[in-house]
């Protein structure tokens, strides 16, 4: 599993006060995070054609026109990622709607680095086989 970590490459939308303790604990499992709080900064990242294996999302931002351009953007990705969605708390209403929408699981907040690094590796997992 940690030969496989080194490979995995997140792209993860957090708020500005999340943002640093994401990219710090994807880094720490030895994956290659890119953190960013806007559509307007997600973007570029699209653009590229860069690859990542797993996008992590919040169930909500502060403005609902962001979300709505930031999953636009994540499902133009390809290949296509594992979606994961991260809340305060999962209902199923929100989990049926991640996987009705494409996503992959809800991971529910706290989000401490095993849970995030479980997380993320079984979603590549499950990606992989495909």
């Amino acid at each position: 599993m940690e030969q496989q970590a080194k490979r995995i490459r997140v792209l993860a939308v957090a708020t500005d006060a999340m943002r640093d303790k994401l990219h710090r604990q994807i880094s720490s499992f030895g994956m290659i995070p890119a953190v960013v709080t806007s559509a307007l900064d997600l973007a570029p990242h699209v653009r590229t054609g860069e690859k990542y294996q797993v996008v992590l999302l919040p169930e909500s931002l502060p403005n609902t026109q962001d979300w709505w351009t930031i999953w636009g953007d994540v499902a133009m990705l390809r290949p296509k990622p594992a979606i994961l969605v991260y809340a305060h708390t999962a209902t199923f209403q929100l989990w049926s709607g991640v996987l009705e929408a494409g996503g992959y699981d809800v991971i529910v907040e706290p989000l401490t680095d095993e849970k995030l690094k479980q997380a993320l590796v079984r979603a590549v997992e499950a990606l992989e086989s495909k």
